[in-house]
């Protein structure tokens, strides 16, 4: 089976080409120019292609067709998590999520019974005590998601909730933090989810021919901040104490950090508002959402200690 990624040089991105390769699959890695691509593997299997989504994709995806044929599946995984635009989450998850499904009708690249999946997020359907979307990356996730509903016939649409494990830099402040034995908590009773990029992978692959709609991804499991500090400590093999953190401080901390930079034009990473959503409850897996039947195999302990030896591989930590 034949497909195409987007992202595919990402964190995620490049979890999903190598499983991918592991299913024997021709896989076709959609990069931008001068992307780094150090996460991916060298196989024979894999293709880059340089895609630019400001000019005509679908001129770009009928040439790409002529050059490698038609696909079984495309998976849209690139996005924008983060920004301080609040129009840059809908310019690129919505608007380059349109280009692509038009461009896609345009070119049929896609094969008529081919499917599209899109990398979508738990933020779409929202924390589990508020049901919406709770953030501009959220609301354009469900967005995106509509423009597929309605453009594509064959569609899986996967939300994960938090991702983690080696090439993800996201979790690495509370790493580096645990490391010097303290863990900053705005709430401990906070109920959240997780998956490992691996699992994750696995399973999106395996569900990619299960019925069509919307499946949630996790692990299985509720975590308190209290089951993070308790595998710190094994991992690191010192006392990591919990230091209380008042919300308000922390989003006063959040506030400048947006401020600072606005300032020198860089991109945070996280946002106040970031932190306002990821402040909720997580535990949708204890609800009656679709979810996967493929079960995950990788422990937190085991999904931190792979994310640790990577942030030490890399001098980060």
């Amino acid at each position: 089976m034949k497909v195409a990624i987007t992202g595919a040089n990402g964190f995620l991105g490049s979890y999903l080409v190598k499983e991918c390769l592991r299913q024997q699959m021709e896989v076709h890695a959609f990069i931008r120019s001068n992307a780094n691509t150090s996460l991916l593997p060298t196989d024979q299997n894999l293709t880059l292609h340089e895609v630019n989504y400001r000019e005509n994709l679908s001129k770009q995806f009928s040439e790409l067709k002529d050059e490698i044929g038609d696909l079984d599946f495309f998976i849209h995984n690139a996005g924008m998590t983060v920004s301080l635009k609040n129009e840059e989450y809908y310019n690129v998850n919505v608007g380059v999520t349109t280009a692509i499904t038009e461009a896609l009708q345009n070119s049929n690249l896609l094969k008529p019974k081919g499917r599209f999946v899109y990398t979508s997020s738990y933020a779409a359907q929202g924390p589990a005590t508020i049901d919406r979307p709770v953030s501009h990356y959220g609301n354009s996730k469900l967005q995106a998601e509509r423009v597929i509903q309605e453009k594509m016939s064959d569609y899986l649409l996967v939300r994960p909730t938090a991702i983690y494990g080696a090439g993800d830099e996201a979790f690495l402040p509370l790493f580096k933090g645990a490391k010097m034995g303290v863990y900053p908590v705005t709430d401990s009773k906070q109920r959240m989810s997780m998956i490992h990029a691996g699992d994750l992978s696995r399973m999106v692959v395996e569900d990619m021919q299960s019925a069509p709609g919307i499946l949630h991804y996790n692990d299985g499991n509720t975590y308190l901040h209290q089951d993070f500090i308790e595998i710190f400590q094994l991992l690191f093999g010192k006392k990591v104490r919990k230091f209380p953190l008042p919300k308000w401080l922390a989003k006063l901390s959040m506030g400048s950090s947006d401020l600072w930079h606005k300032i020198i034009k860089k991109r945070p990473g996280i946002t106040l508002e970031k932190f306002d959503e990821i402040s909720q409850h997580w535990d949708l897996h204890t609800t009656d959402l679709r979810h996967s039947s493929v079960k995950p195999q990788i422990s937190l302990k085991d999904g931190f200690e792979d994310a640790l030896k990577y942030y030490q591989k890399n001098n980060l930590i």
